[in-house]
């Protein structure tokens, strides 16, 4: 069986630890602080296999010298580039498979660049390791890539099987959410979320992951497509968007200042 546990790190980074809980091997994603991670692998006697990383800016990828340091076990990384690290690192690219903690856990590739132009995800039929393409309620700033990329990218995860569970890098929700209540203001699904949000927040619990069918419903980055998004962007912009990538450069933009 199989255990996703989240692991807080920096002010808002999250740390994603999978565990098969038969054998205590796991695998990580992200590490971008070491201690916080070397603390759960320790406290519950796990065997670390694999670190995963989506792309590499240093809240991602800064703890792994330090893991891998303090690790007895031989550990694969997995990254879309090379990378100096002290262990065997495999070039991912779009639609490798991988086959991790013993033949217990198959992932696959997609690349989804516009964030950065090497980021990728790591996904099967029930969970989704995002990290900074796709946030609840968000999507990643356009840094080196371009928002016709990251609309594109936004779009193949769309196409996704719905009950996908989704692990962004990073506990933005309440603040995506404001920005899509100001778009959407009459979604009432968005607003039970926005109410869900606060009460886990208040007990001091992440909000992801969450399922890919709700972030269809309340992420107005994945409702492009929707004639209440489009037409809240034109109100905004008076001027007439002709098209769904349109609609989605101008939420993009709107949101680097919101």
């Amino acid at each position: 069986m199989l255990e996703v546990i989240s692991i807080p790190t920096f002010n808002d980074n999250y740390v994603w630890l999978i565990k098969n809980t038969k054998n205590n091997h796991c695998c990580i994603v992200d590490p971008g602080q070491a201690e916080a991670v070397l603390q759960v692998i320790h406290q519950q006697h796990l065997i670390l296999d694999a670190i995963l990383i989506t792309h590499h800016h240093y809240d991602h990828i800064d703890g792994i010298s330090d893991i891998l340091a303090a690790t007895l076990h031989p550990v694969q990384v997995y990254s879309s580039i090379a990378i100096d690290v002290a262990a065997s690192v495999t070039v991912v690219t779009e639609n490798s498979q991988l086959s991790l903690l013993e033949h217990s856990l198959a992932l696959t590739v997609m690349a989804t660049p516009g964030h950065k132009r090497e980021h990728v995800v790591y996904y099967n039929q029930a969970m989704l390791f995002s990290g900074d393409t796709l946030f609840s309620g968000g999507c990643g700033r356009i840094l080196d890539g371009s928002a016709a990329e990251l609309f594109a990218s936004l779009q193949r995860i769309k196409a996704l099987d719905e009950n996908i569970l989704v692990y962004p890098a990073h506990e933005y929700t309440q603040v995506n959410l404001m920005f899509c209540y100001a778009v959407e203001p009459q979604n009432n699904e968005l607003k039970k979320h926005i109410e869900h949000t606060a009460k886990l927040r208040q007990r001091g619990l992440p909000t992801v992951p969450n399922s890919l069918k709700n972030e269809k419903e309340i992420n107005v980055f994945l409702r492009s497509n929707e004639a209440t998004v489009s037409m809240a962007m034109e109100h905004k912009l008076l001027d007439i968007l002709t098209s769904e990538q349109a609609v989605f450069t101008a939420l993009r933009a709107w949101k680097d200042h919101f």
